[in-house]
């Protein structure tokens, strides 16, 4: 059987079965799902990783307390706004 990634011609021990029931076998050799399906995963958590950074550096916002943090949601502001290390600093300002 010949393999449609690779384009090599294998036996049918290194395919395995998309469905076992009616005998239907993978178009790709073991090795070459392997290997594709490590490729996909590892190119999404790159892609994955770069979104989230552009994320993070567009979501940083300066407080009046002088400290910079990053808030995605609103949540994350109010959540600040009430921290003693915000409220501390803005009463040493006052």
């Amino acid at each position: 059987m010949e393999c449609t990634k690779c384009h090599k011609v294998k036996g049918f021990n290194d395919f395995t079965y998309k469905n076992e029931k009616d005998k239907i076998y993978y178009m790709y050799c073991d090795f070459c799902r392997i290997k594709y399906f490590s490729d996909e995963e590892k190119n999404y958590r790159e892609r994955a990783n770069i979104e989230y950074n552009m994320r993070k550096l567009e979501n940083t916002v300066k407080c009046e307390c002088g400290i910079n943090y990053v808030c995605f949601r609103d949540f994350h502001m109010i959540r600040h706004l009430n921290s003693n290390k915000h409220k501390k600093l803005m009463a040493t300002k006052k």
